[in-house]
């Protein structure tokens, strides 16, 4: 009997045999897939200091962390950029910044314009909201008391 109800399946199966593509809907990506976040305002995390200033020009001014001092600051008009060993460390946008650059996809600086392009956040810590794509994080520091963007910070897992 388990051999006659095994063959009717496997022929049925063989005689009717319909694409998936015509019994299942689309897949859609989710929100953020879209975004891996391998770049944002035109750096990696794979940028040294000379890479960065071909793409950005000469910093406004290099120091050195007050509390890291292995960390080298390169500062720019609205943007951080630190550098750890001739590495970016992270990229600090101010949180007063109009407008970020994802991907190479503009979009406004706020907490709700990165909420719609990059989906609920995969953290939420006491200061902020942080996304993960694969190794990669951006965190939005908010203020608990006023609920204001403060910074937006581009990091490597690995520097946390």
């Amino acid at each position: 009997m388990k051999n006659i109800v095994l063959i009717g399946c496997l022929l049925g199966a063989i005689v009717s045999q319909i694409p998936a593509s015509a019994s299942m809907p689309p897949l859609q990506a989710s929100k953020g897939e879209s975004y891996p976040l391998l770049s944002v305002n035109g750096l990696t995390l794979d940028d040294d200091p000379a890479t960065v200033e071909e793409k950005l020009g000469k910093p406004l001014n290099v120091t050195q962390d007050e509390w890291l001092a292995e960390l080298q600051i390169y500062d720019y008009t609205g943007m951080d950029i630190a550098f750890r060993d001739g590495w970016l460390d992270y990229v600090e946008i101010a949180g007063d910044a109009e407008q970020l650059r994802i991907d190479g996809n503009e979009l406004p600086a706020t907490e709700t314009a990165i909420r719609e392009a990059l989906g609920e956040p995969d953290f939420i810590a006491e200061d902020g909201i942080v996304f993960q794509r694969n190794e990669a994080l951006l965190k939005l520091f908010i203020d608990p008391d006023t609920g204001k963007l403060k910074s937006i910070a581009y990091y490597h897992i690995a520097s946390v």
